[in-house]
Order: structure tokens, then C-alpha cells, then sequence
């Protein structure tokens, strides 16, 4: 059996992965305020510390480390620079270093955003050119892993989900509010290849299984508006697709985002031996495991609240 030890386990990648992973896997989570009722164990501990982490891959003997933790809020990351570099580049040089010194696999988290959206789709060997603090420090991170574990895994992200808070991915934004009947706006200049988490889950568990090493994306084999995924998240989910309405991301965001930050997926899909999934295929699954109860299994992560 595998030992996965998973950071930013209170988050909606970090929660989710260990939920699927644990099904064959003894799974060990990772955050600073450990939840109270999550079905694994935790390590409790500050890793933006350099003394939090230390020694964390030895202690928890882990075969792999998924590090989904980071400053992965746009807005967050210009507020916060210094903070997101510790986290996003400095926590993540310095476990990968720890994974090669264990000789455990190390799966870097990465994201779209290392791209300015100007010529999207974008394979790996597209030049990088981030336009926002986010997107700068995560490319940081892919060197700085890739050069303190060349066999590193470094999968370039853009995923959606149940999350513990219920506020984290797109799928949840629009999901609350056509649940009310409320009108939505949809932006239609904004194109991304966003995957389900639950895919998401089980292609980086694929492609370590296979040996995968550099970066990789791992997005859905097909791209989509925001407008155009809300409009199938009201179909999946019973609601009027009239009240997605189109809107455009210049006149509401106030940090720059690309427009086409799509990503072409063949060489994951090529060691993969499949196509990722499509986006109907992700919204088709959001919708069972939302059936099922997947969204009350990830608030089982979320962290206690002070009192």
C-alpha cells in the first residue's frame, strides 16, 4: 500500500485527493490547523516555516507527496507577496529536496496562470509569462522543485470541485446562486480547460503510477468559457441556464487574468494512453458525487475555528 502524504489538505484539491486516494491508500494530511473530523490522520504544522517543515517527508515515511498547499488566491498573492513566496516557492523547493532525499516521489501543484492568456492553447514547451503575483511565484516554484528534485512531478492545474468552505471553485460560485434563482454573470472572454477535481485525483495518481516526471498538464481535453461551464452547470443541475448571463472579466476583476489560458493536454493524455475528460464528462461527475454526499465528506476538512 502507498503512502501519499498530502499538504493543503483543508483545501478543495487537498481534501478531495485525500478522500479518493485513502480508498487504497494509507493517505497522511497536512495543514496548520488539523480538522476535526477528517477520515485520516494529520501533521499539524506551519510548512510556510522553514522549522514547520522540517523533516516532514521523513516523518510521515511517505512513498509520495502531493503538495497541493500554496497562496492560491489571485487577490491573496498581491496582498500578500512575501507570503506567497515563502509558500509557493520556498515550502516547495525545500519538500521536494526532502522527497529526493527520501527517495519518495514529489507531485508540485503548478497552474494555468504561469501563462498571459495572449495565445492559449498552450503546451509545456510554450514560453511562460505570468502577469500577476500568483502566476509569477508558481512558476518560481516549478524551477526552483524542478531544480531540488529533477524527477519531480510538476502538473500545471485548473480544476473545479466540492471544497471544504463551499466557497473555493467556480462550480460552488454558480451552484450557490442559481440554487436561489439568482441571476449569474458568465464571463465570456475568459477561456479555460478546467478539470473536475475527481479527474484531477485520478490522472496524478495515474501519471505517478507510470513514472511521470517534468511538467505536465493536466487540465480537461477541452476548453470552455466561463460563461458557457455555468451554463452547464444550470443544465446538469436542473436549473434555468437563462440565468448564467453573459459578462465580460474586464469590467469586474480587478487583477489582470489571460483571456485564453487553455492548455493542450497531449503529452499527459499520451502517457496516460486516453484522453483526459471532457467537460461534460466533469460536469456529469460533480453532479453524481454532489448526489452521493461528496460535498458534506470534504467539510469533514474543514479547519476548527478558533474560539
Amino acid at each position: 500500500m502507498t503512502r501519499w502524504l498530502v499538504t493543503g489538505t483543508t483545501g478543495l484539491l487537498g481534501s478531495n485527493a485525500a478522500i479518493s486516494l485513502a480508498e487504497a491508500n494509507d493517505v497522511t494530511g497536512v495543514s496548520r490547523t488539523a480538522p476535526m473530523g477528517a477520515p485520516v490522520p494529520f501533521v499539524e504544522t506551519d510548512i510556510s516555516s522553514a522549522a514547520g517543515r522540517s523533516g516532514l517527508v521523513d516523518r510521515a515515511e511517505a512513498d509520495v507527496v502531493l503538495h497541493a498547499a500554496a497562496i492560491a488566491s489571485i487577490e491573496e498573492a498581491e496582498q500578500k507577496p512575501e507570503l506567497a513566496w515563502r509558500l509557493n516557492v520556498e515550502a516547495s523547493a525545500d519538500l521536494a529536496a526532502q522527497a529526493a532525499e527520501n527517495g519518495s516521489r514529489f507531485v508540485y501543484i503548478s497552474t494555468d496562470a504561469v501563462f498571459d492568456g495572449e495565445n492559449g492553447p498552450y503546451d509545456e514547451g510554450s514560453e511562460p509569462s505570468p502577469t500577476n503575483e500568483y502566476g509569477r511565484t508558481k512558476l518560481a516554484g516549478e524551477r526552483a522543485v524542478l531544480e531540488a528534485n529533477p524527477e519531480a512531478l510538476v502538473a500545471r492545474v485548473n480544476f473545479y470541485g466540492w471544497s471544504p468552505s463551499g466557497t473555493r471553485s467556480l462550480a460552488e460560485f454558480f451552484h450557490t446562486r442559481l440554487a436561489l434563482g439568482e441571476t449569474v454573470r458568465g464571463f465570456t472572454d475568459t477561456v479555460v480547460s478546467t478539470l473536475y477535481v475527481g479527474h484531477l485525483v485520478d490522472a496524478i495518481a495515474a501519471l505517478v503510477a507510470a513514472g511521470a516526471s517534468g511538467v505536465t498538464h493536466v487540465v480537461s481535453s477541452e476548453a470552455t468559457s466561463k460563461f458557457d461551464f455555468g451554463r452547464r452547470i444550470a443544465a446538469g443541475f436542473g436549473f434555468d441556464p437563462q440565468l448564467v448571463q453573459p459578462a465580460l472579466s474586464t469590467d469586474v476583476l480587478a487583477v489582470k487574468r489571460g483571456s485564453d489560458i487553455s492548455l493542450s493536454t497531449g503529452r499527459a493524455s499520451g502517457m496516460l494512453g486516453a484522453p483526459l475528460a471532457g467537460q461534460q464528462a466533469g460536469i456529469d461527475r460533480l453532479v453524481t458525487e454532489f448526489t452521493s454526499g461528496r460535498p458534506a465528506a470534504v467539510r469533514q476538512f474543514a479547519p476548527q475555528k478558533a474560539v
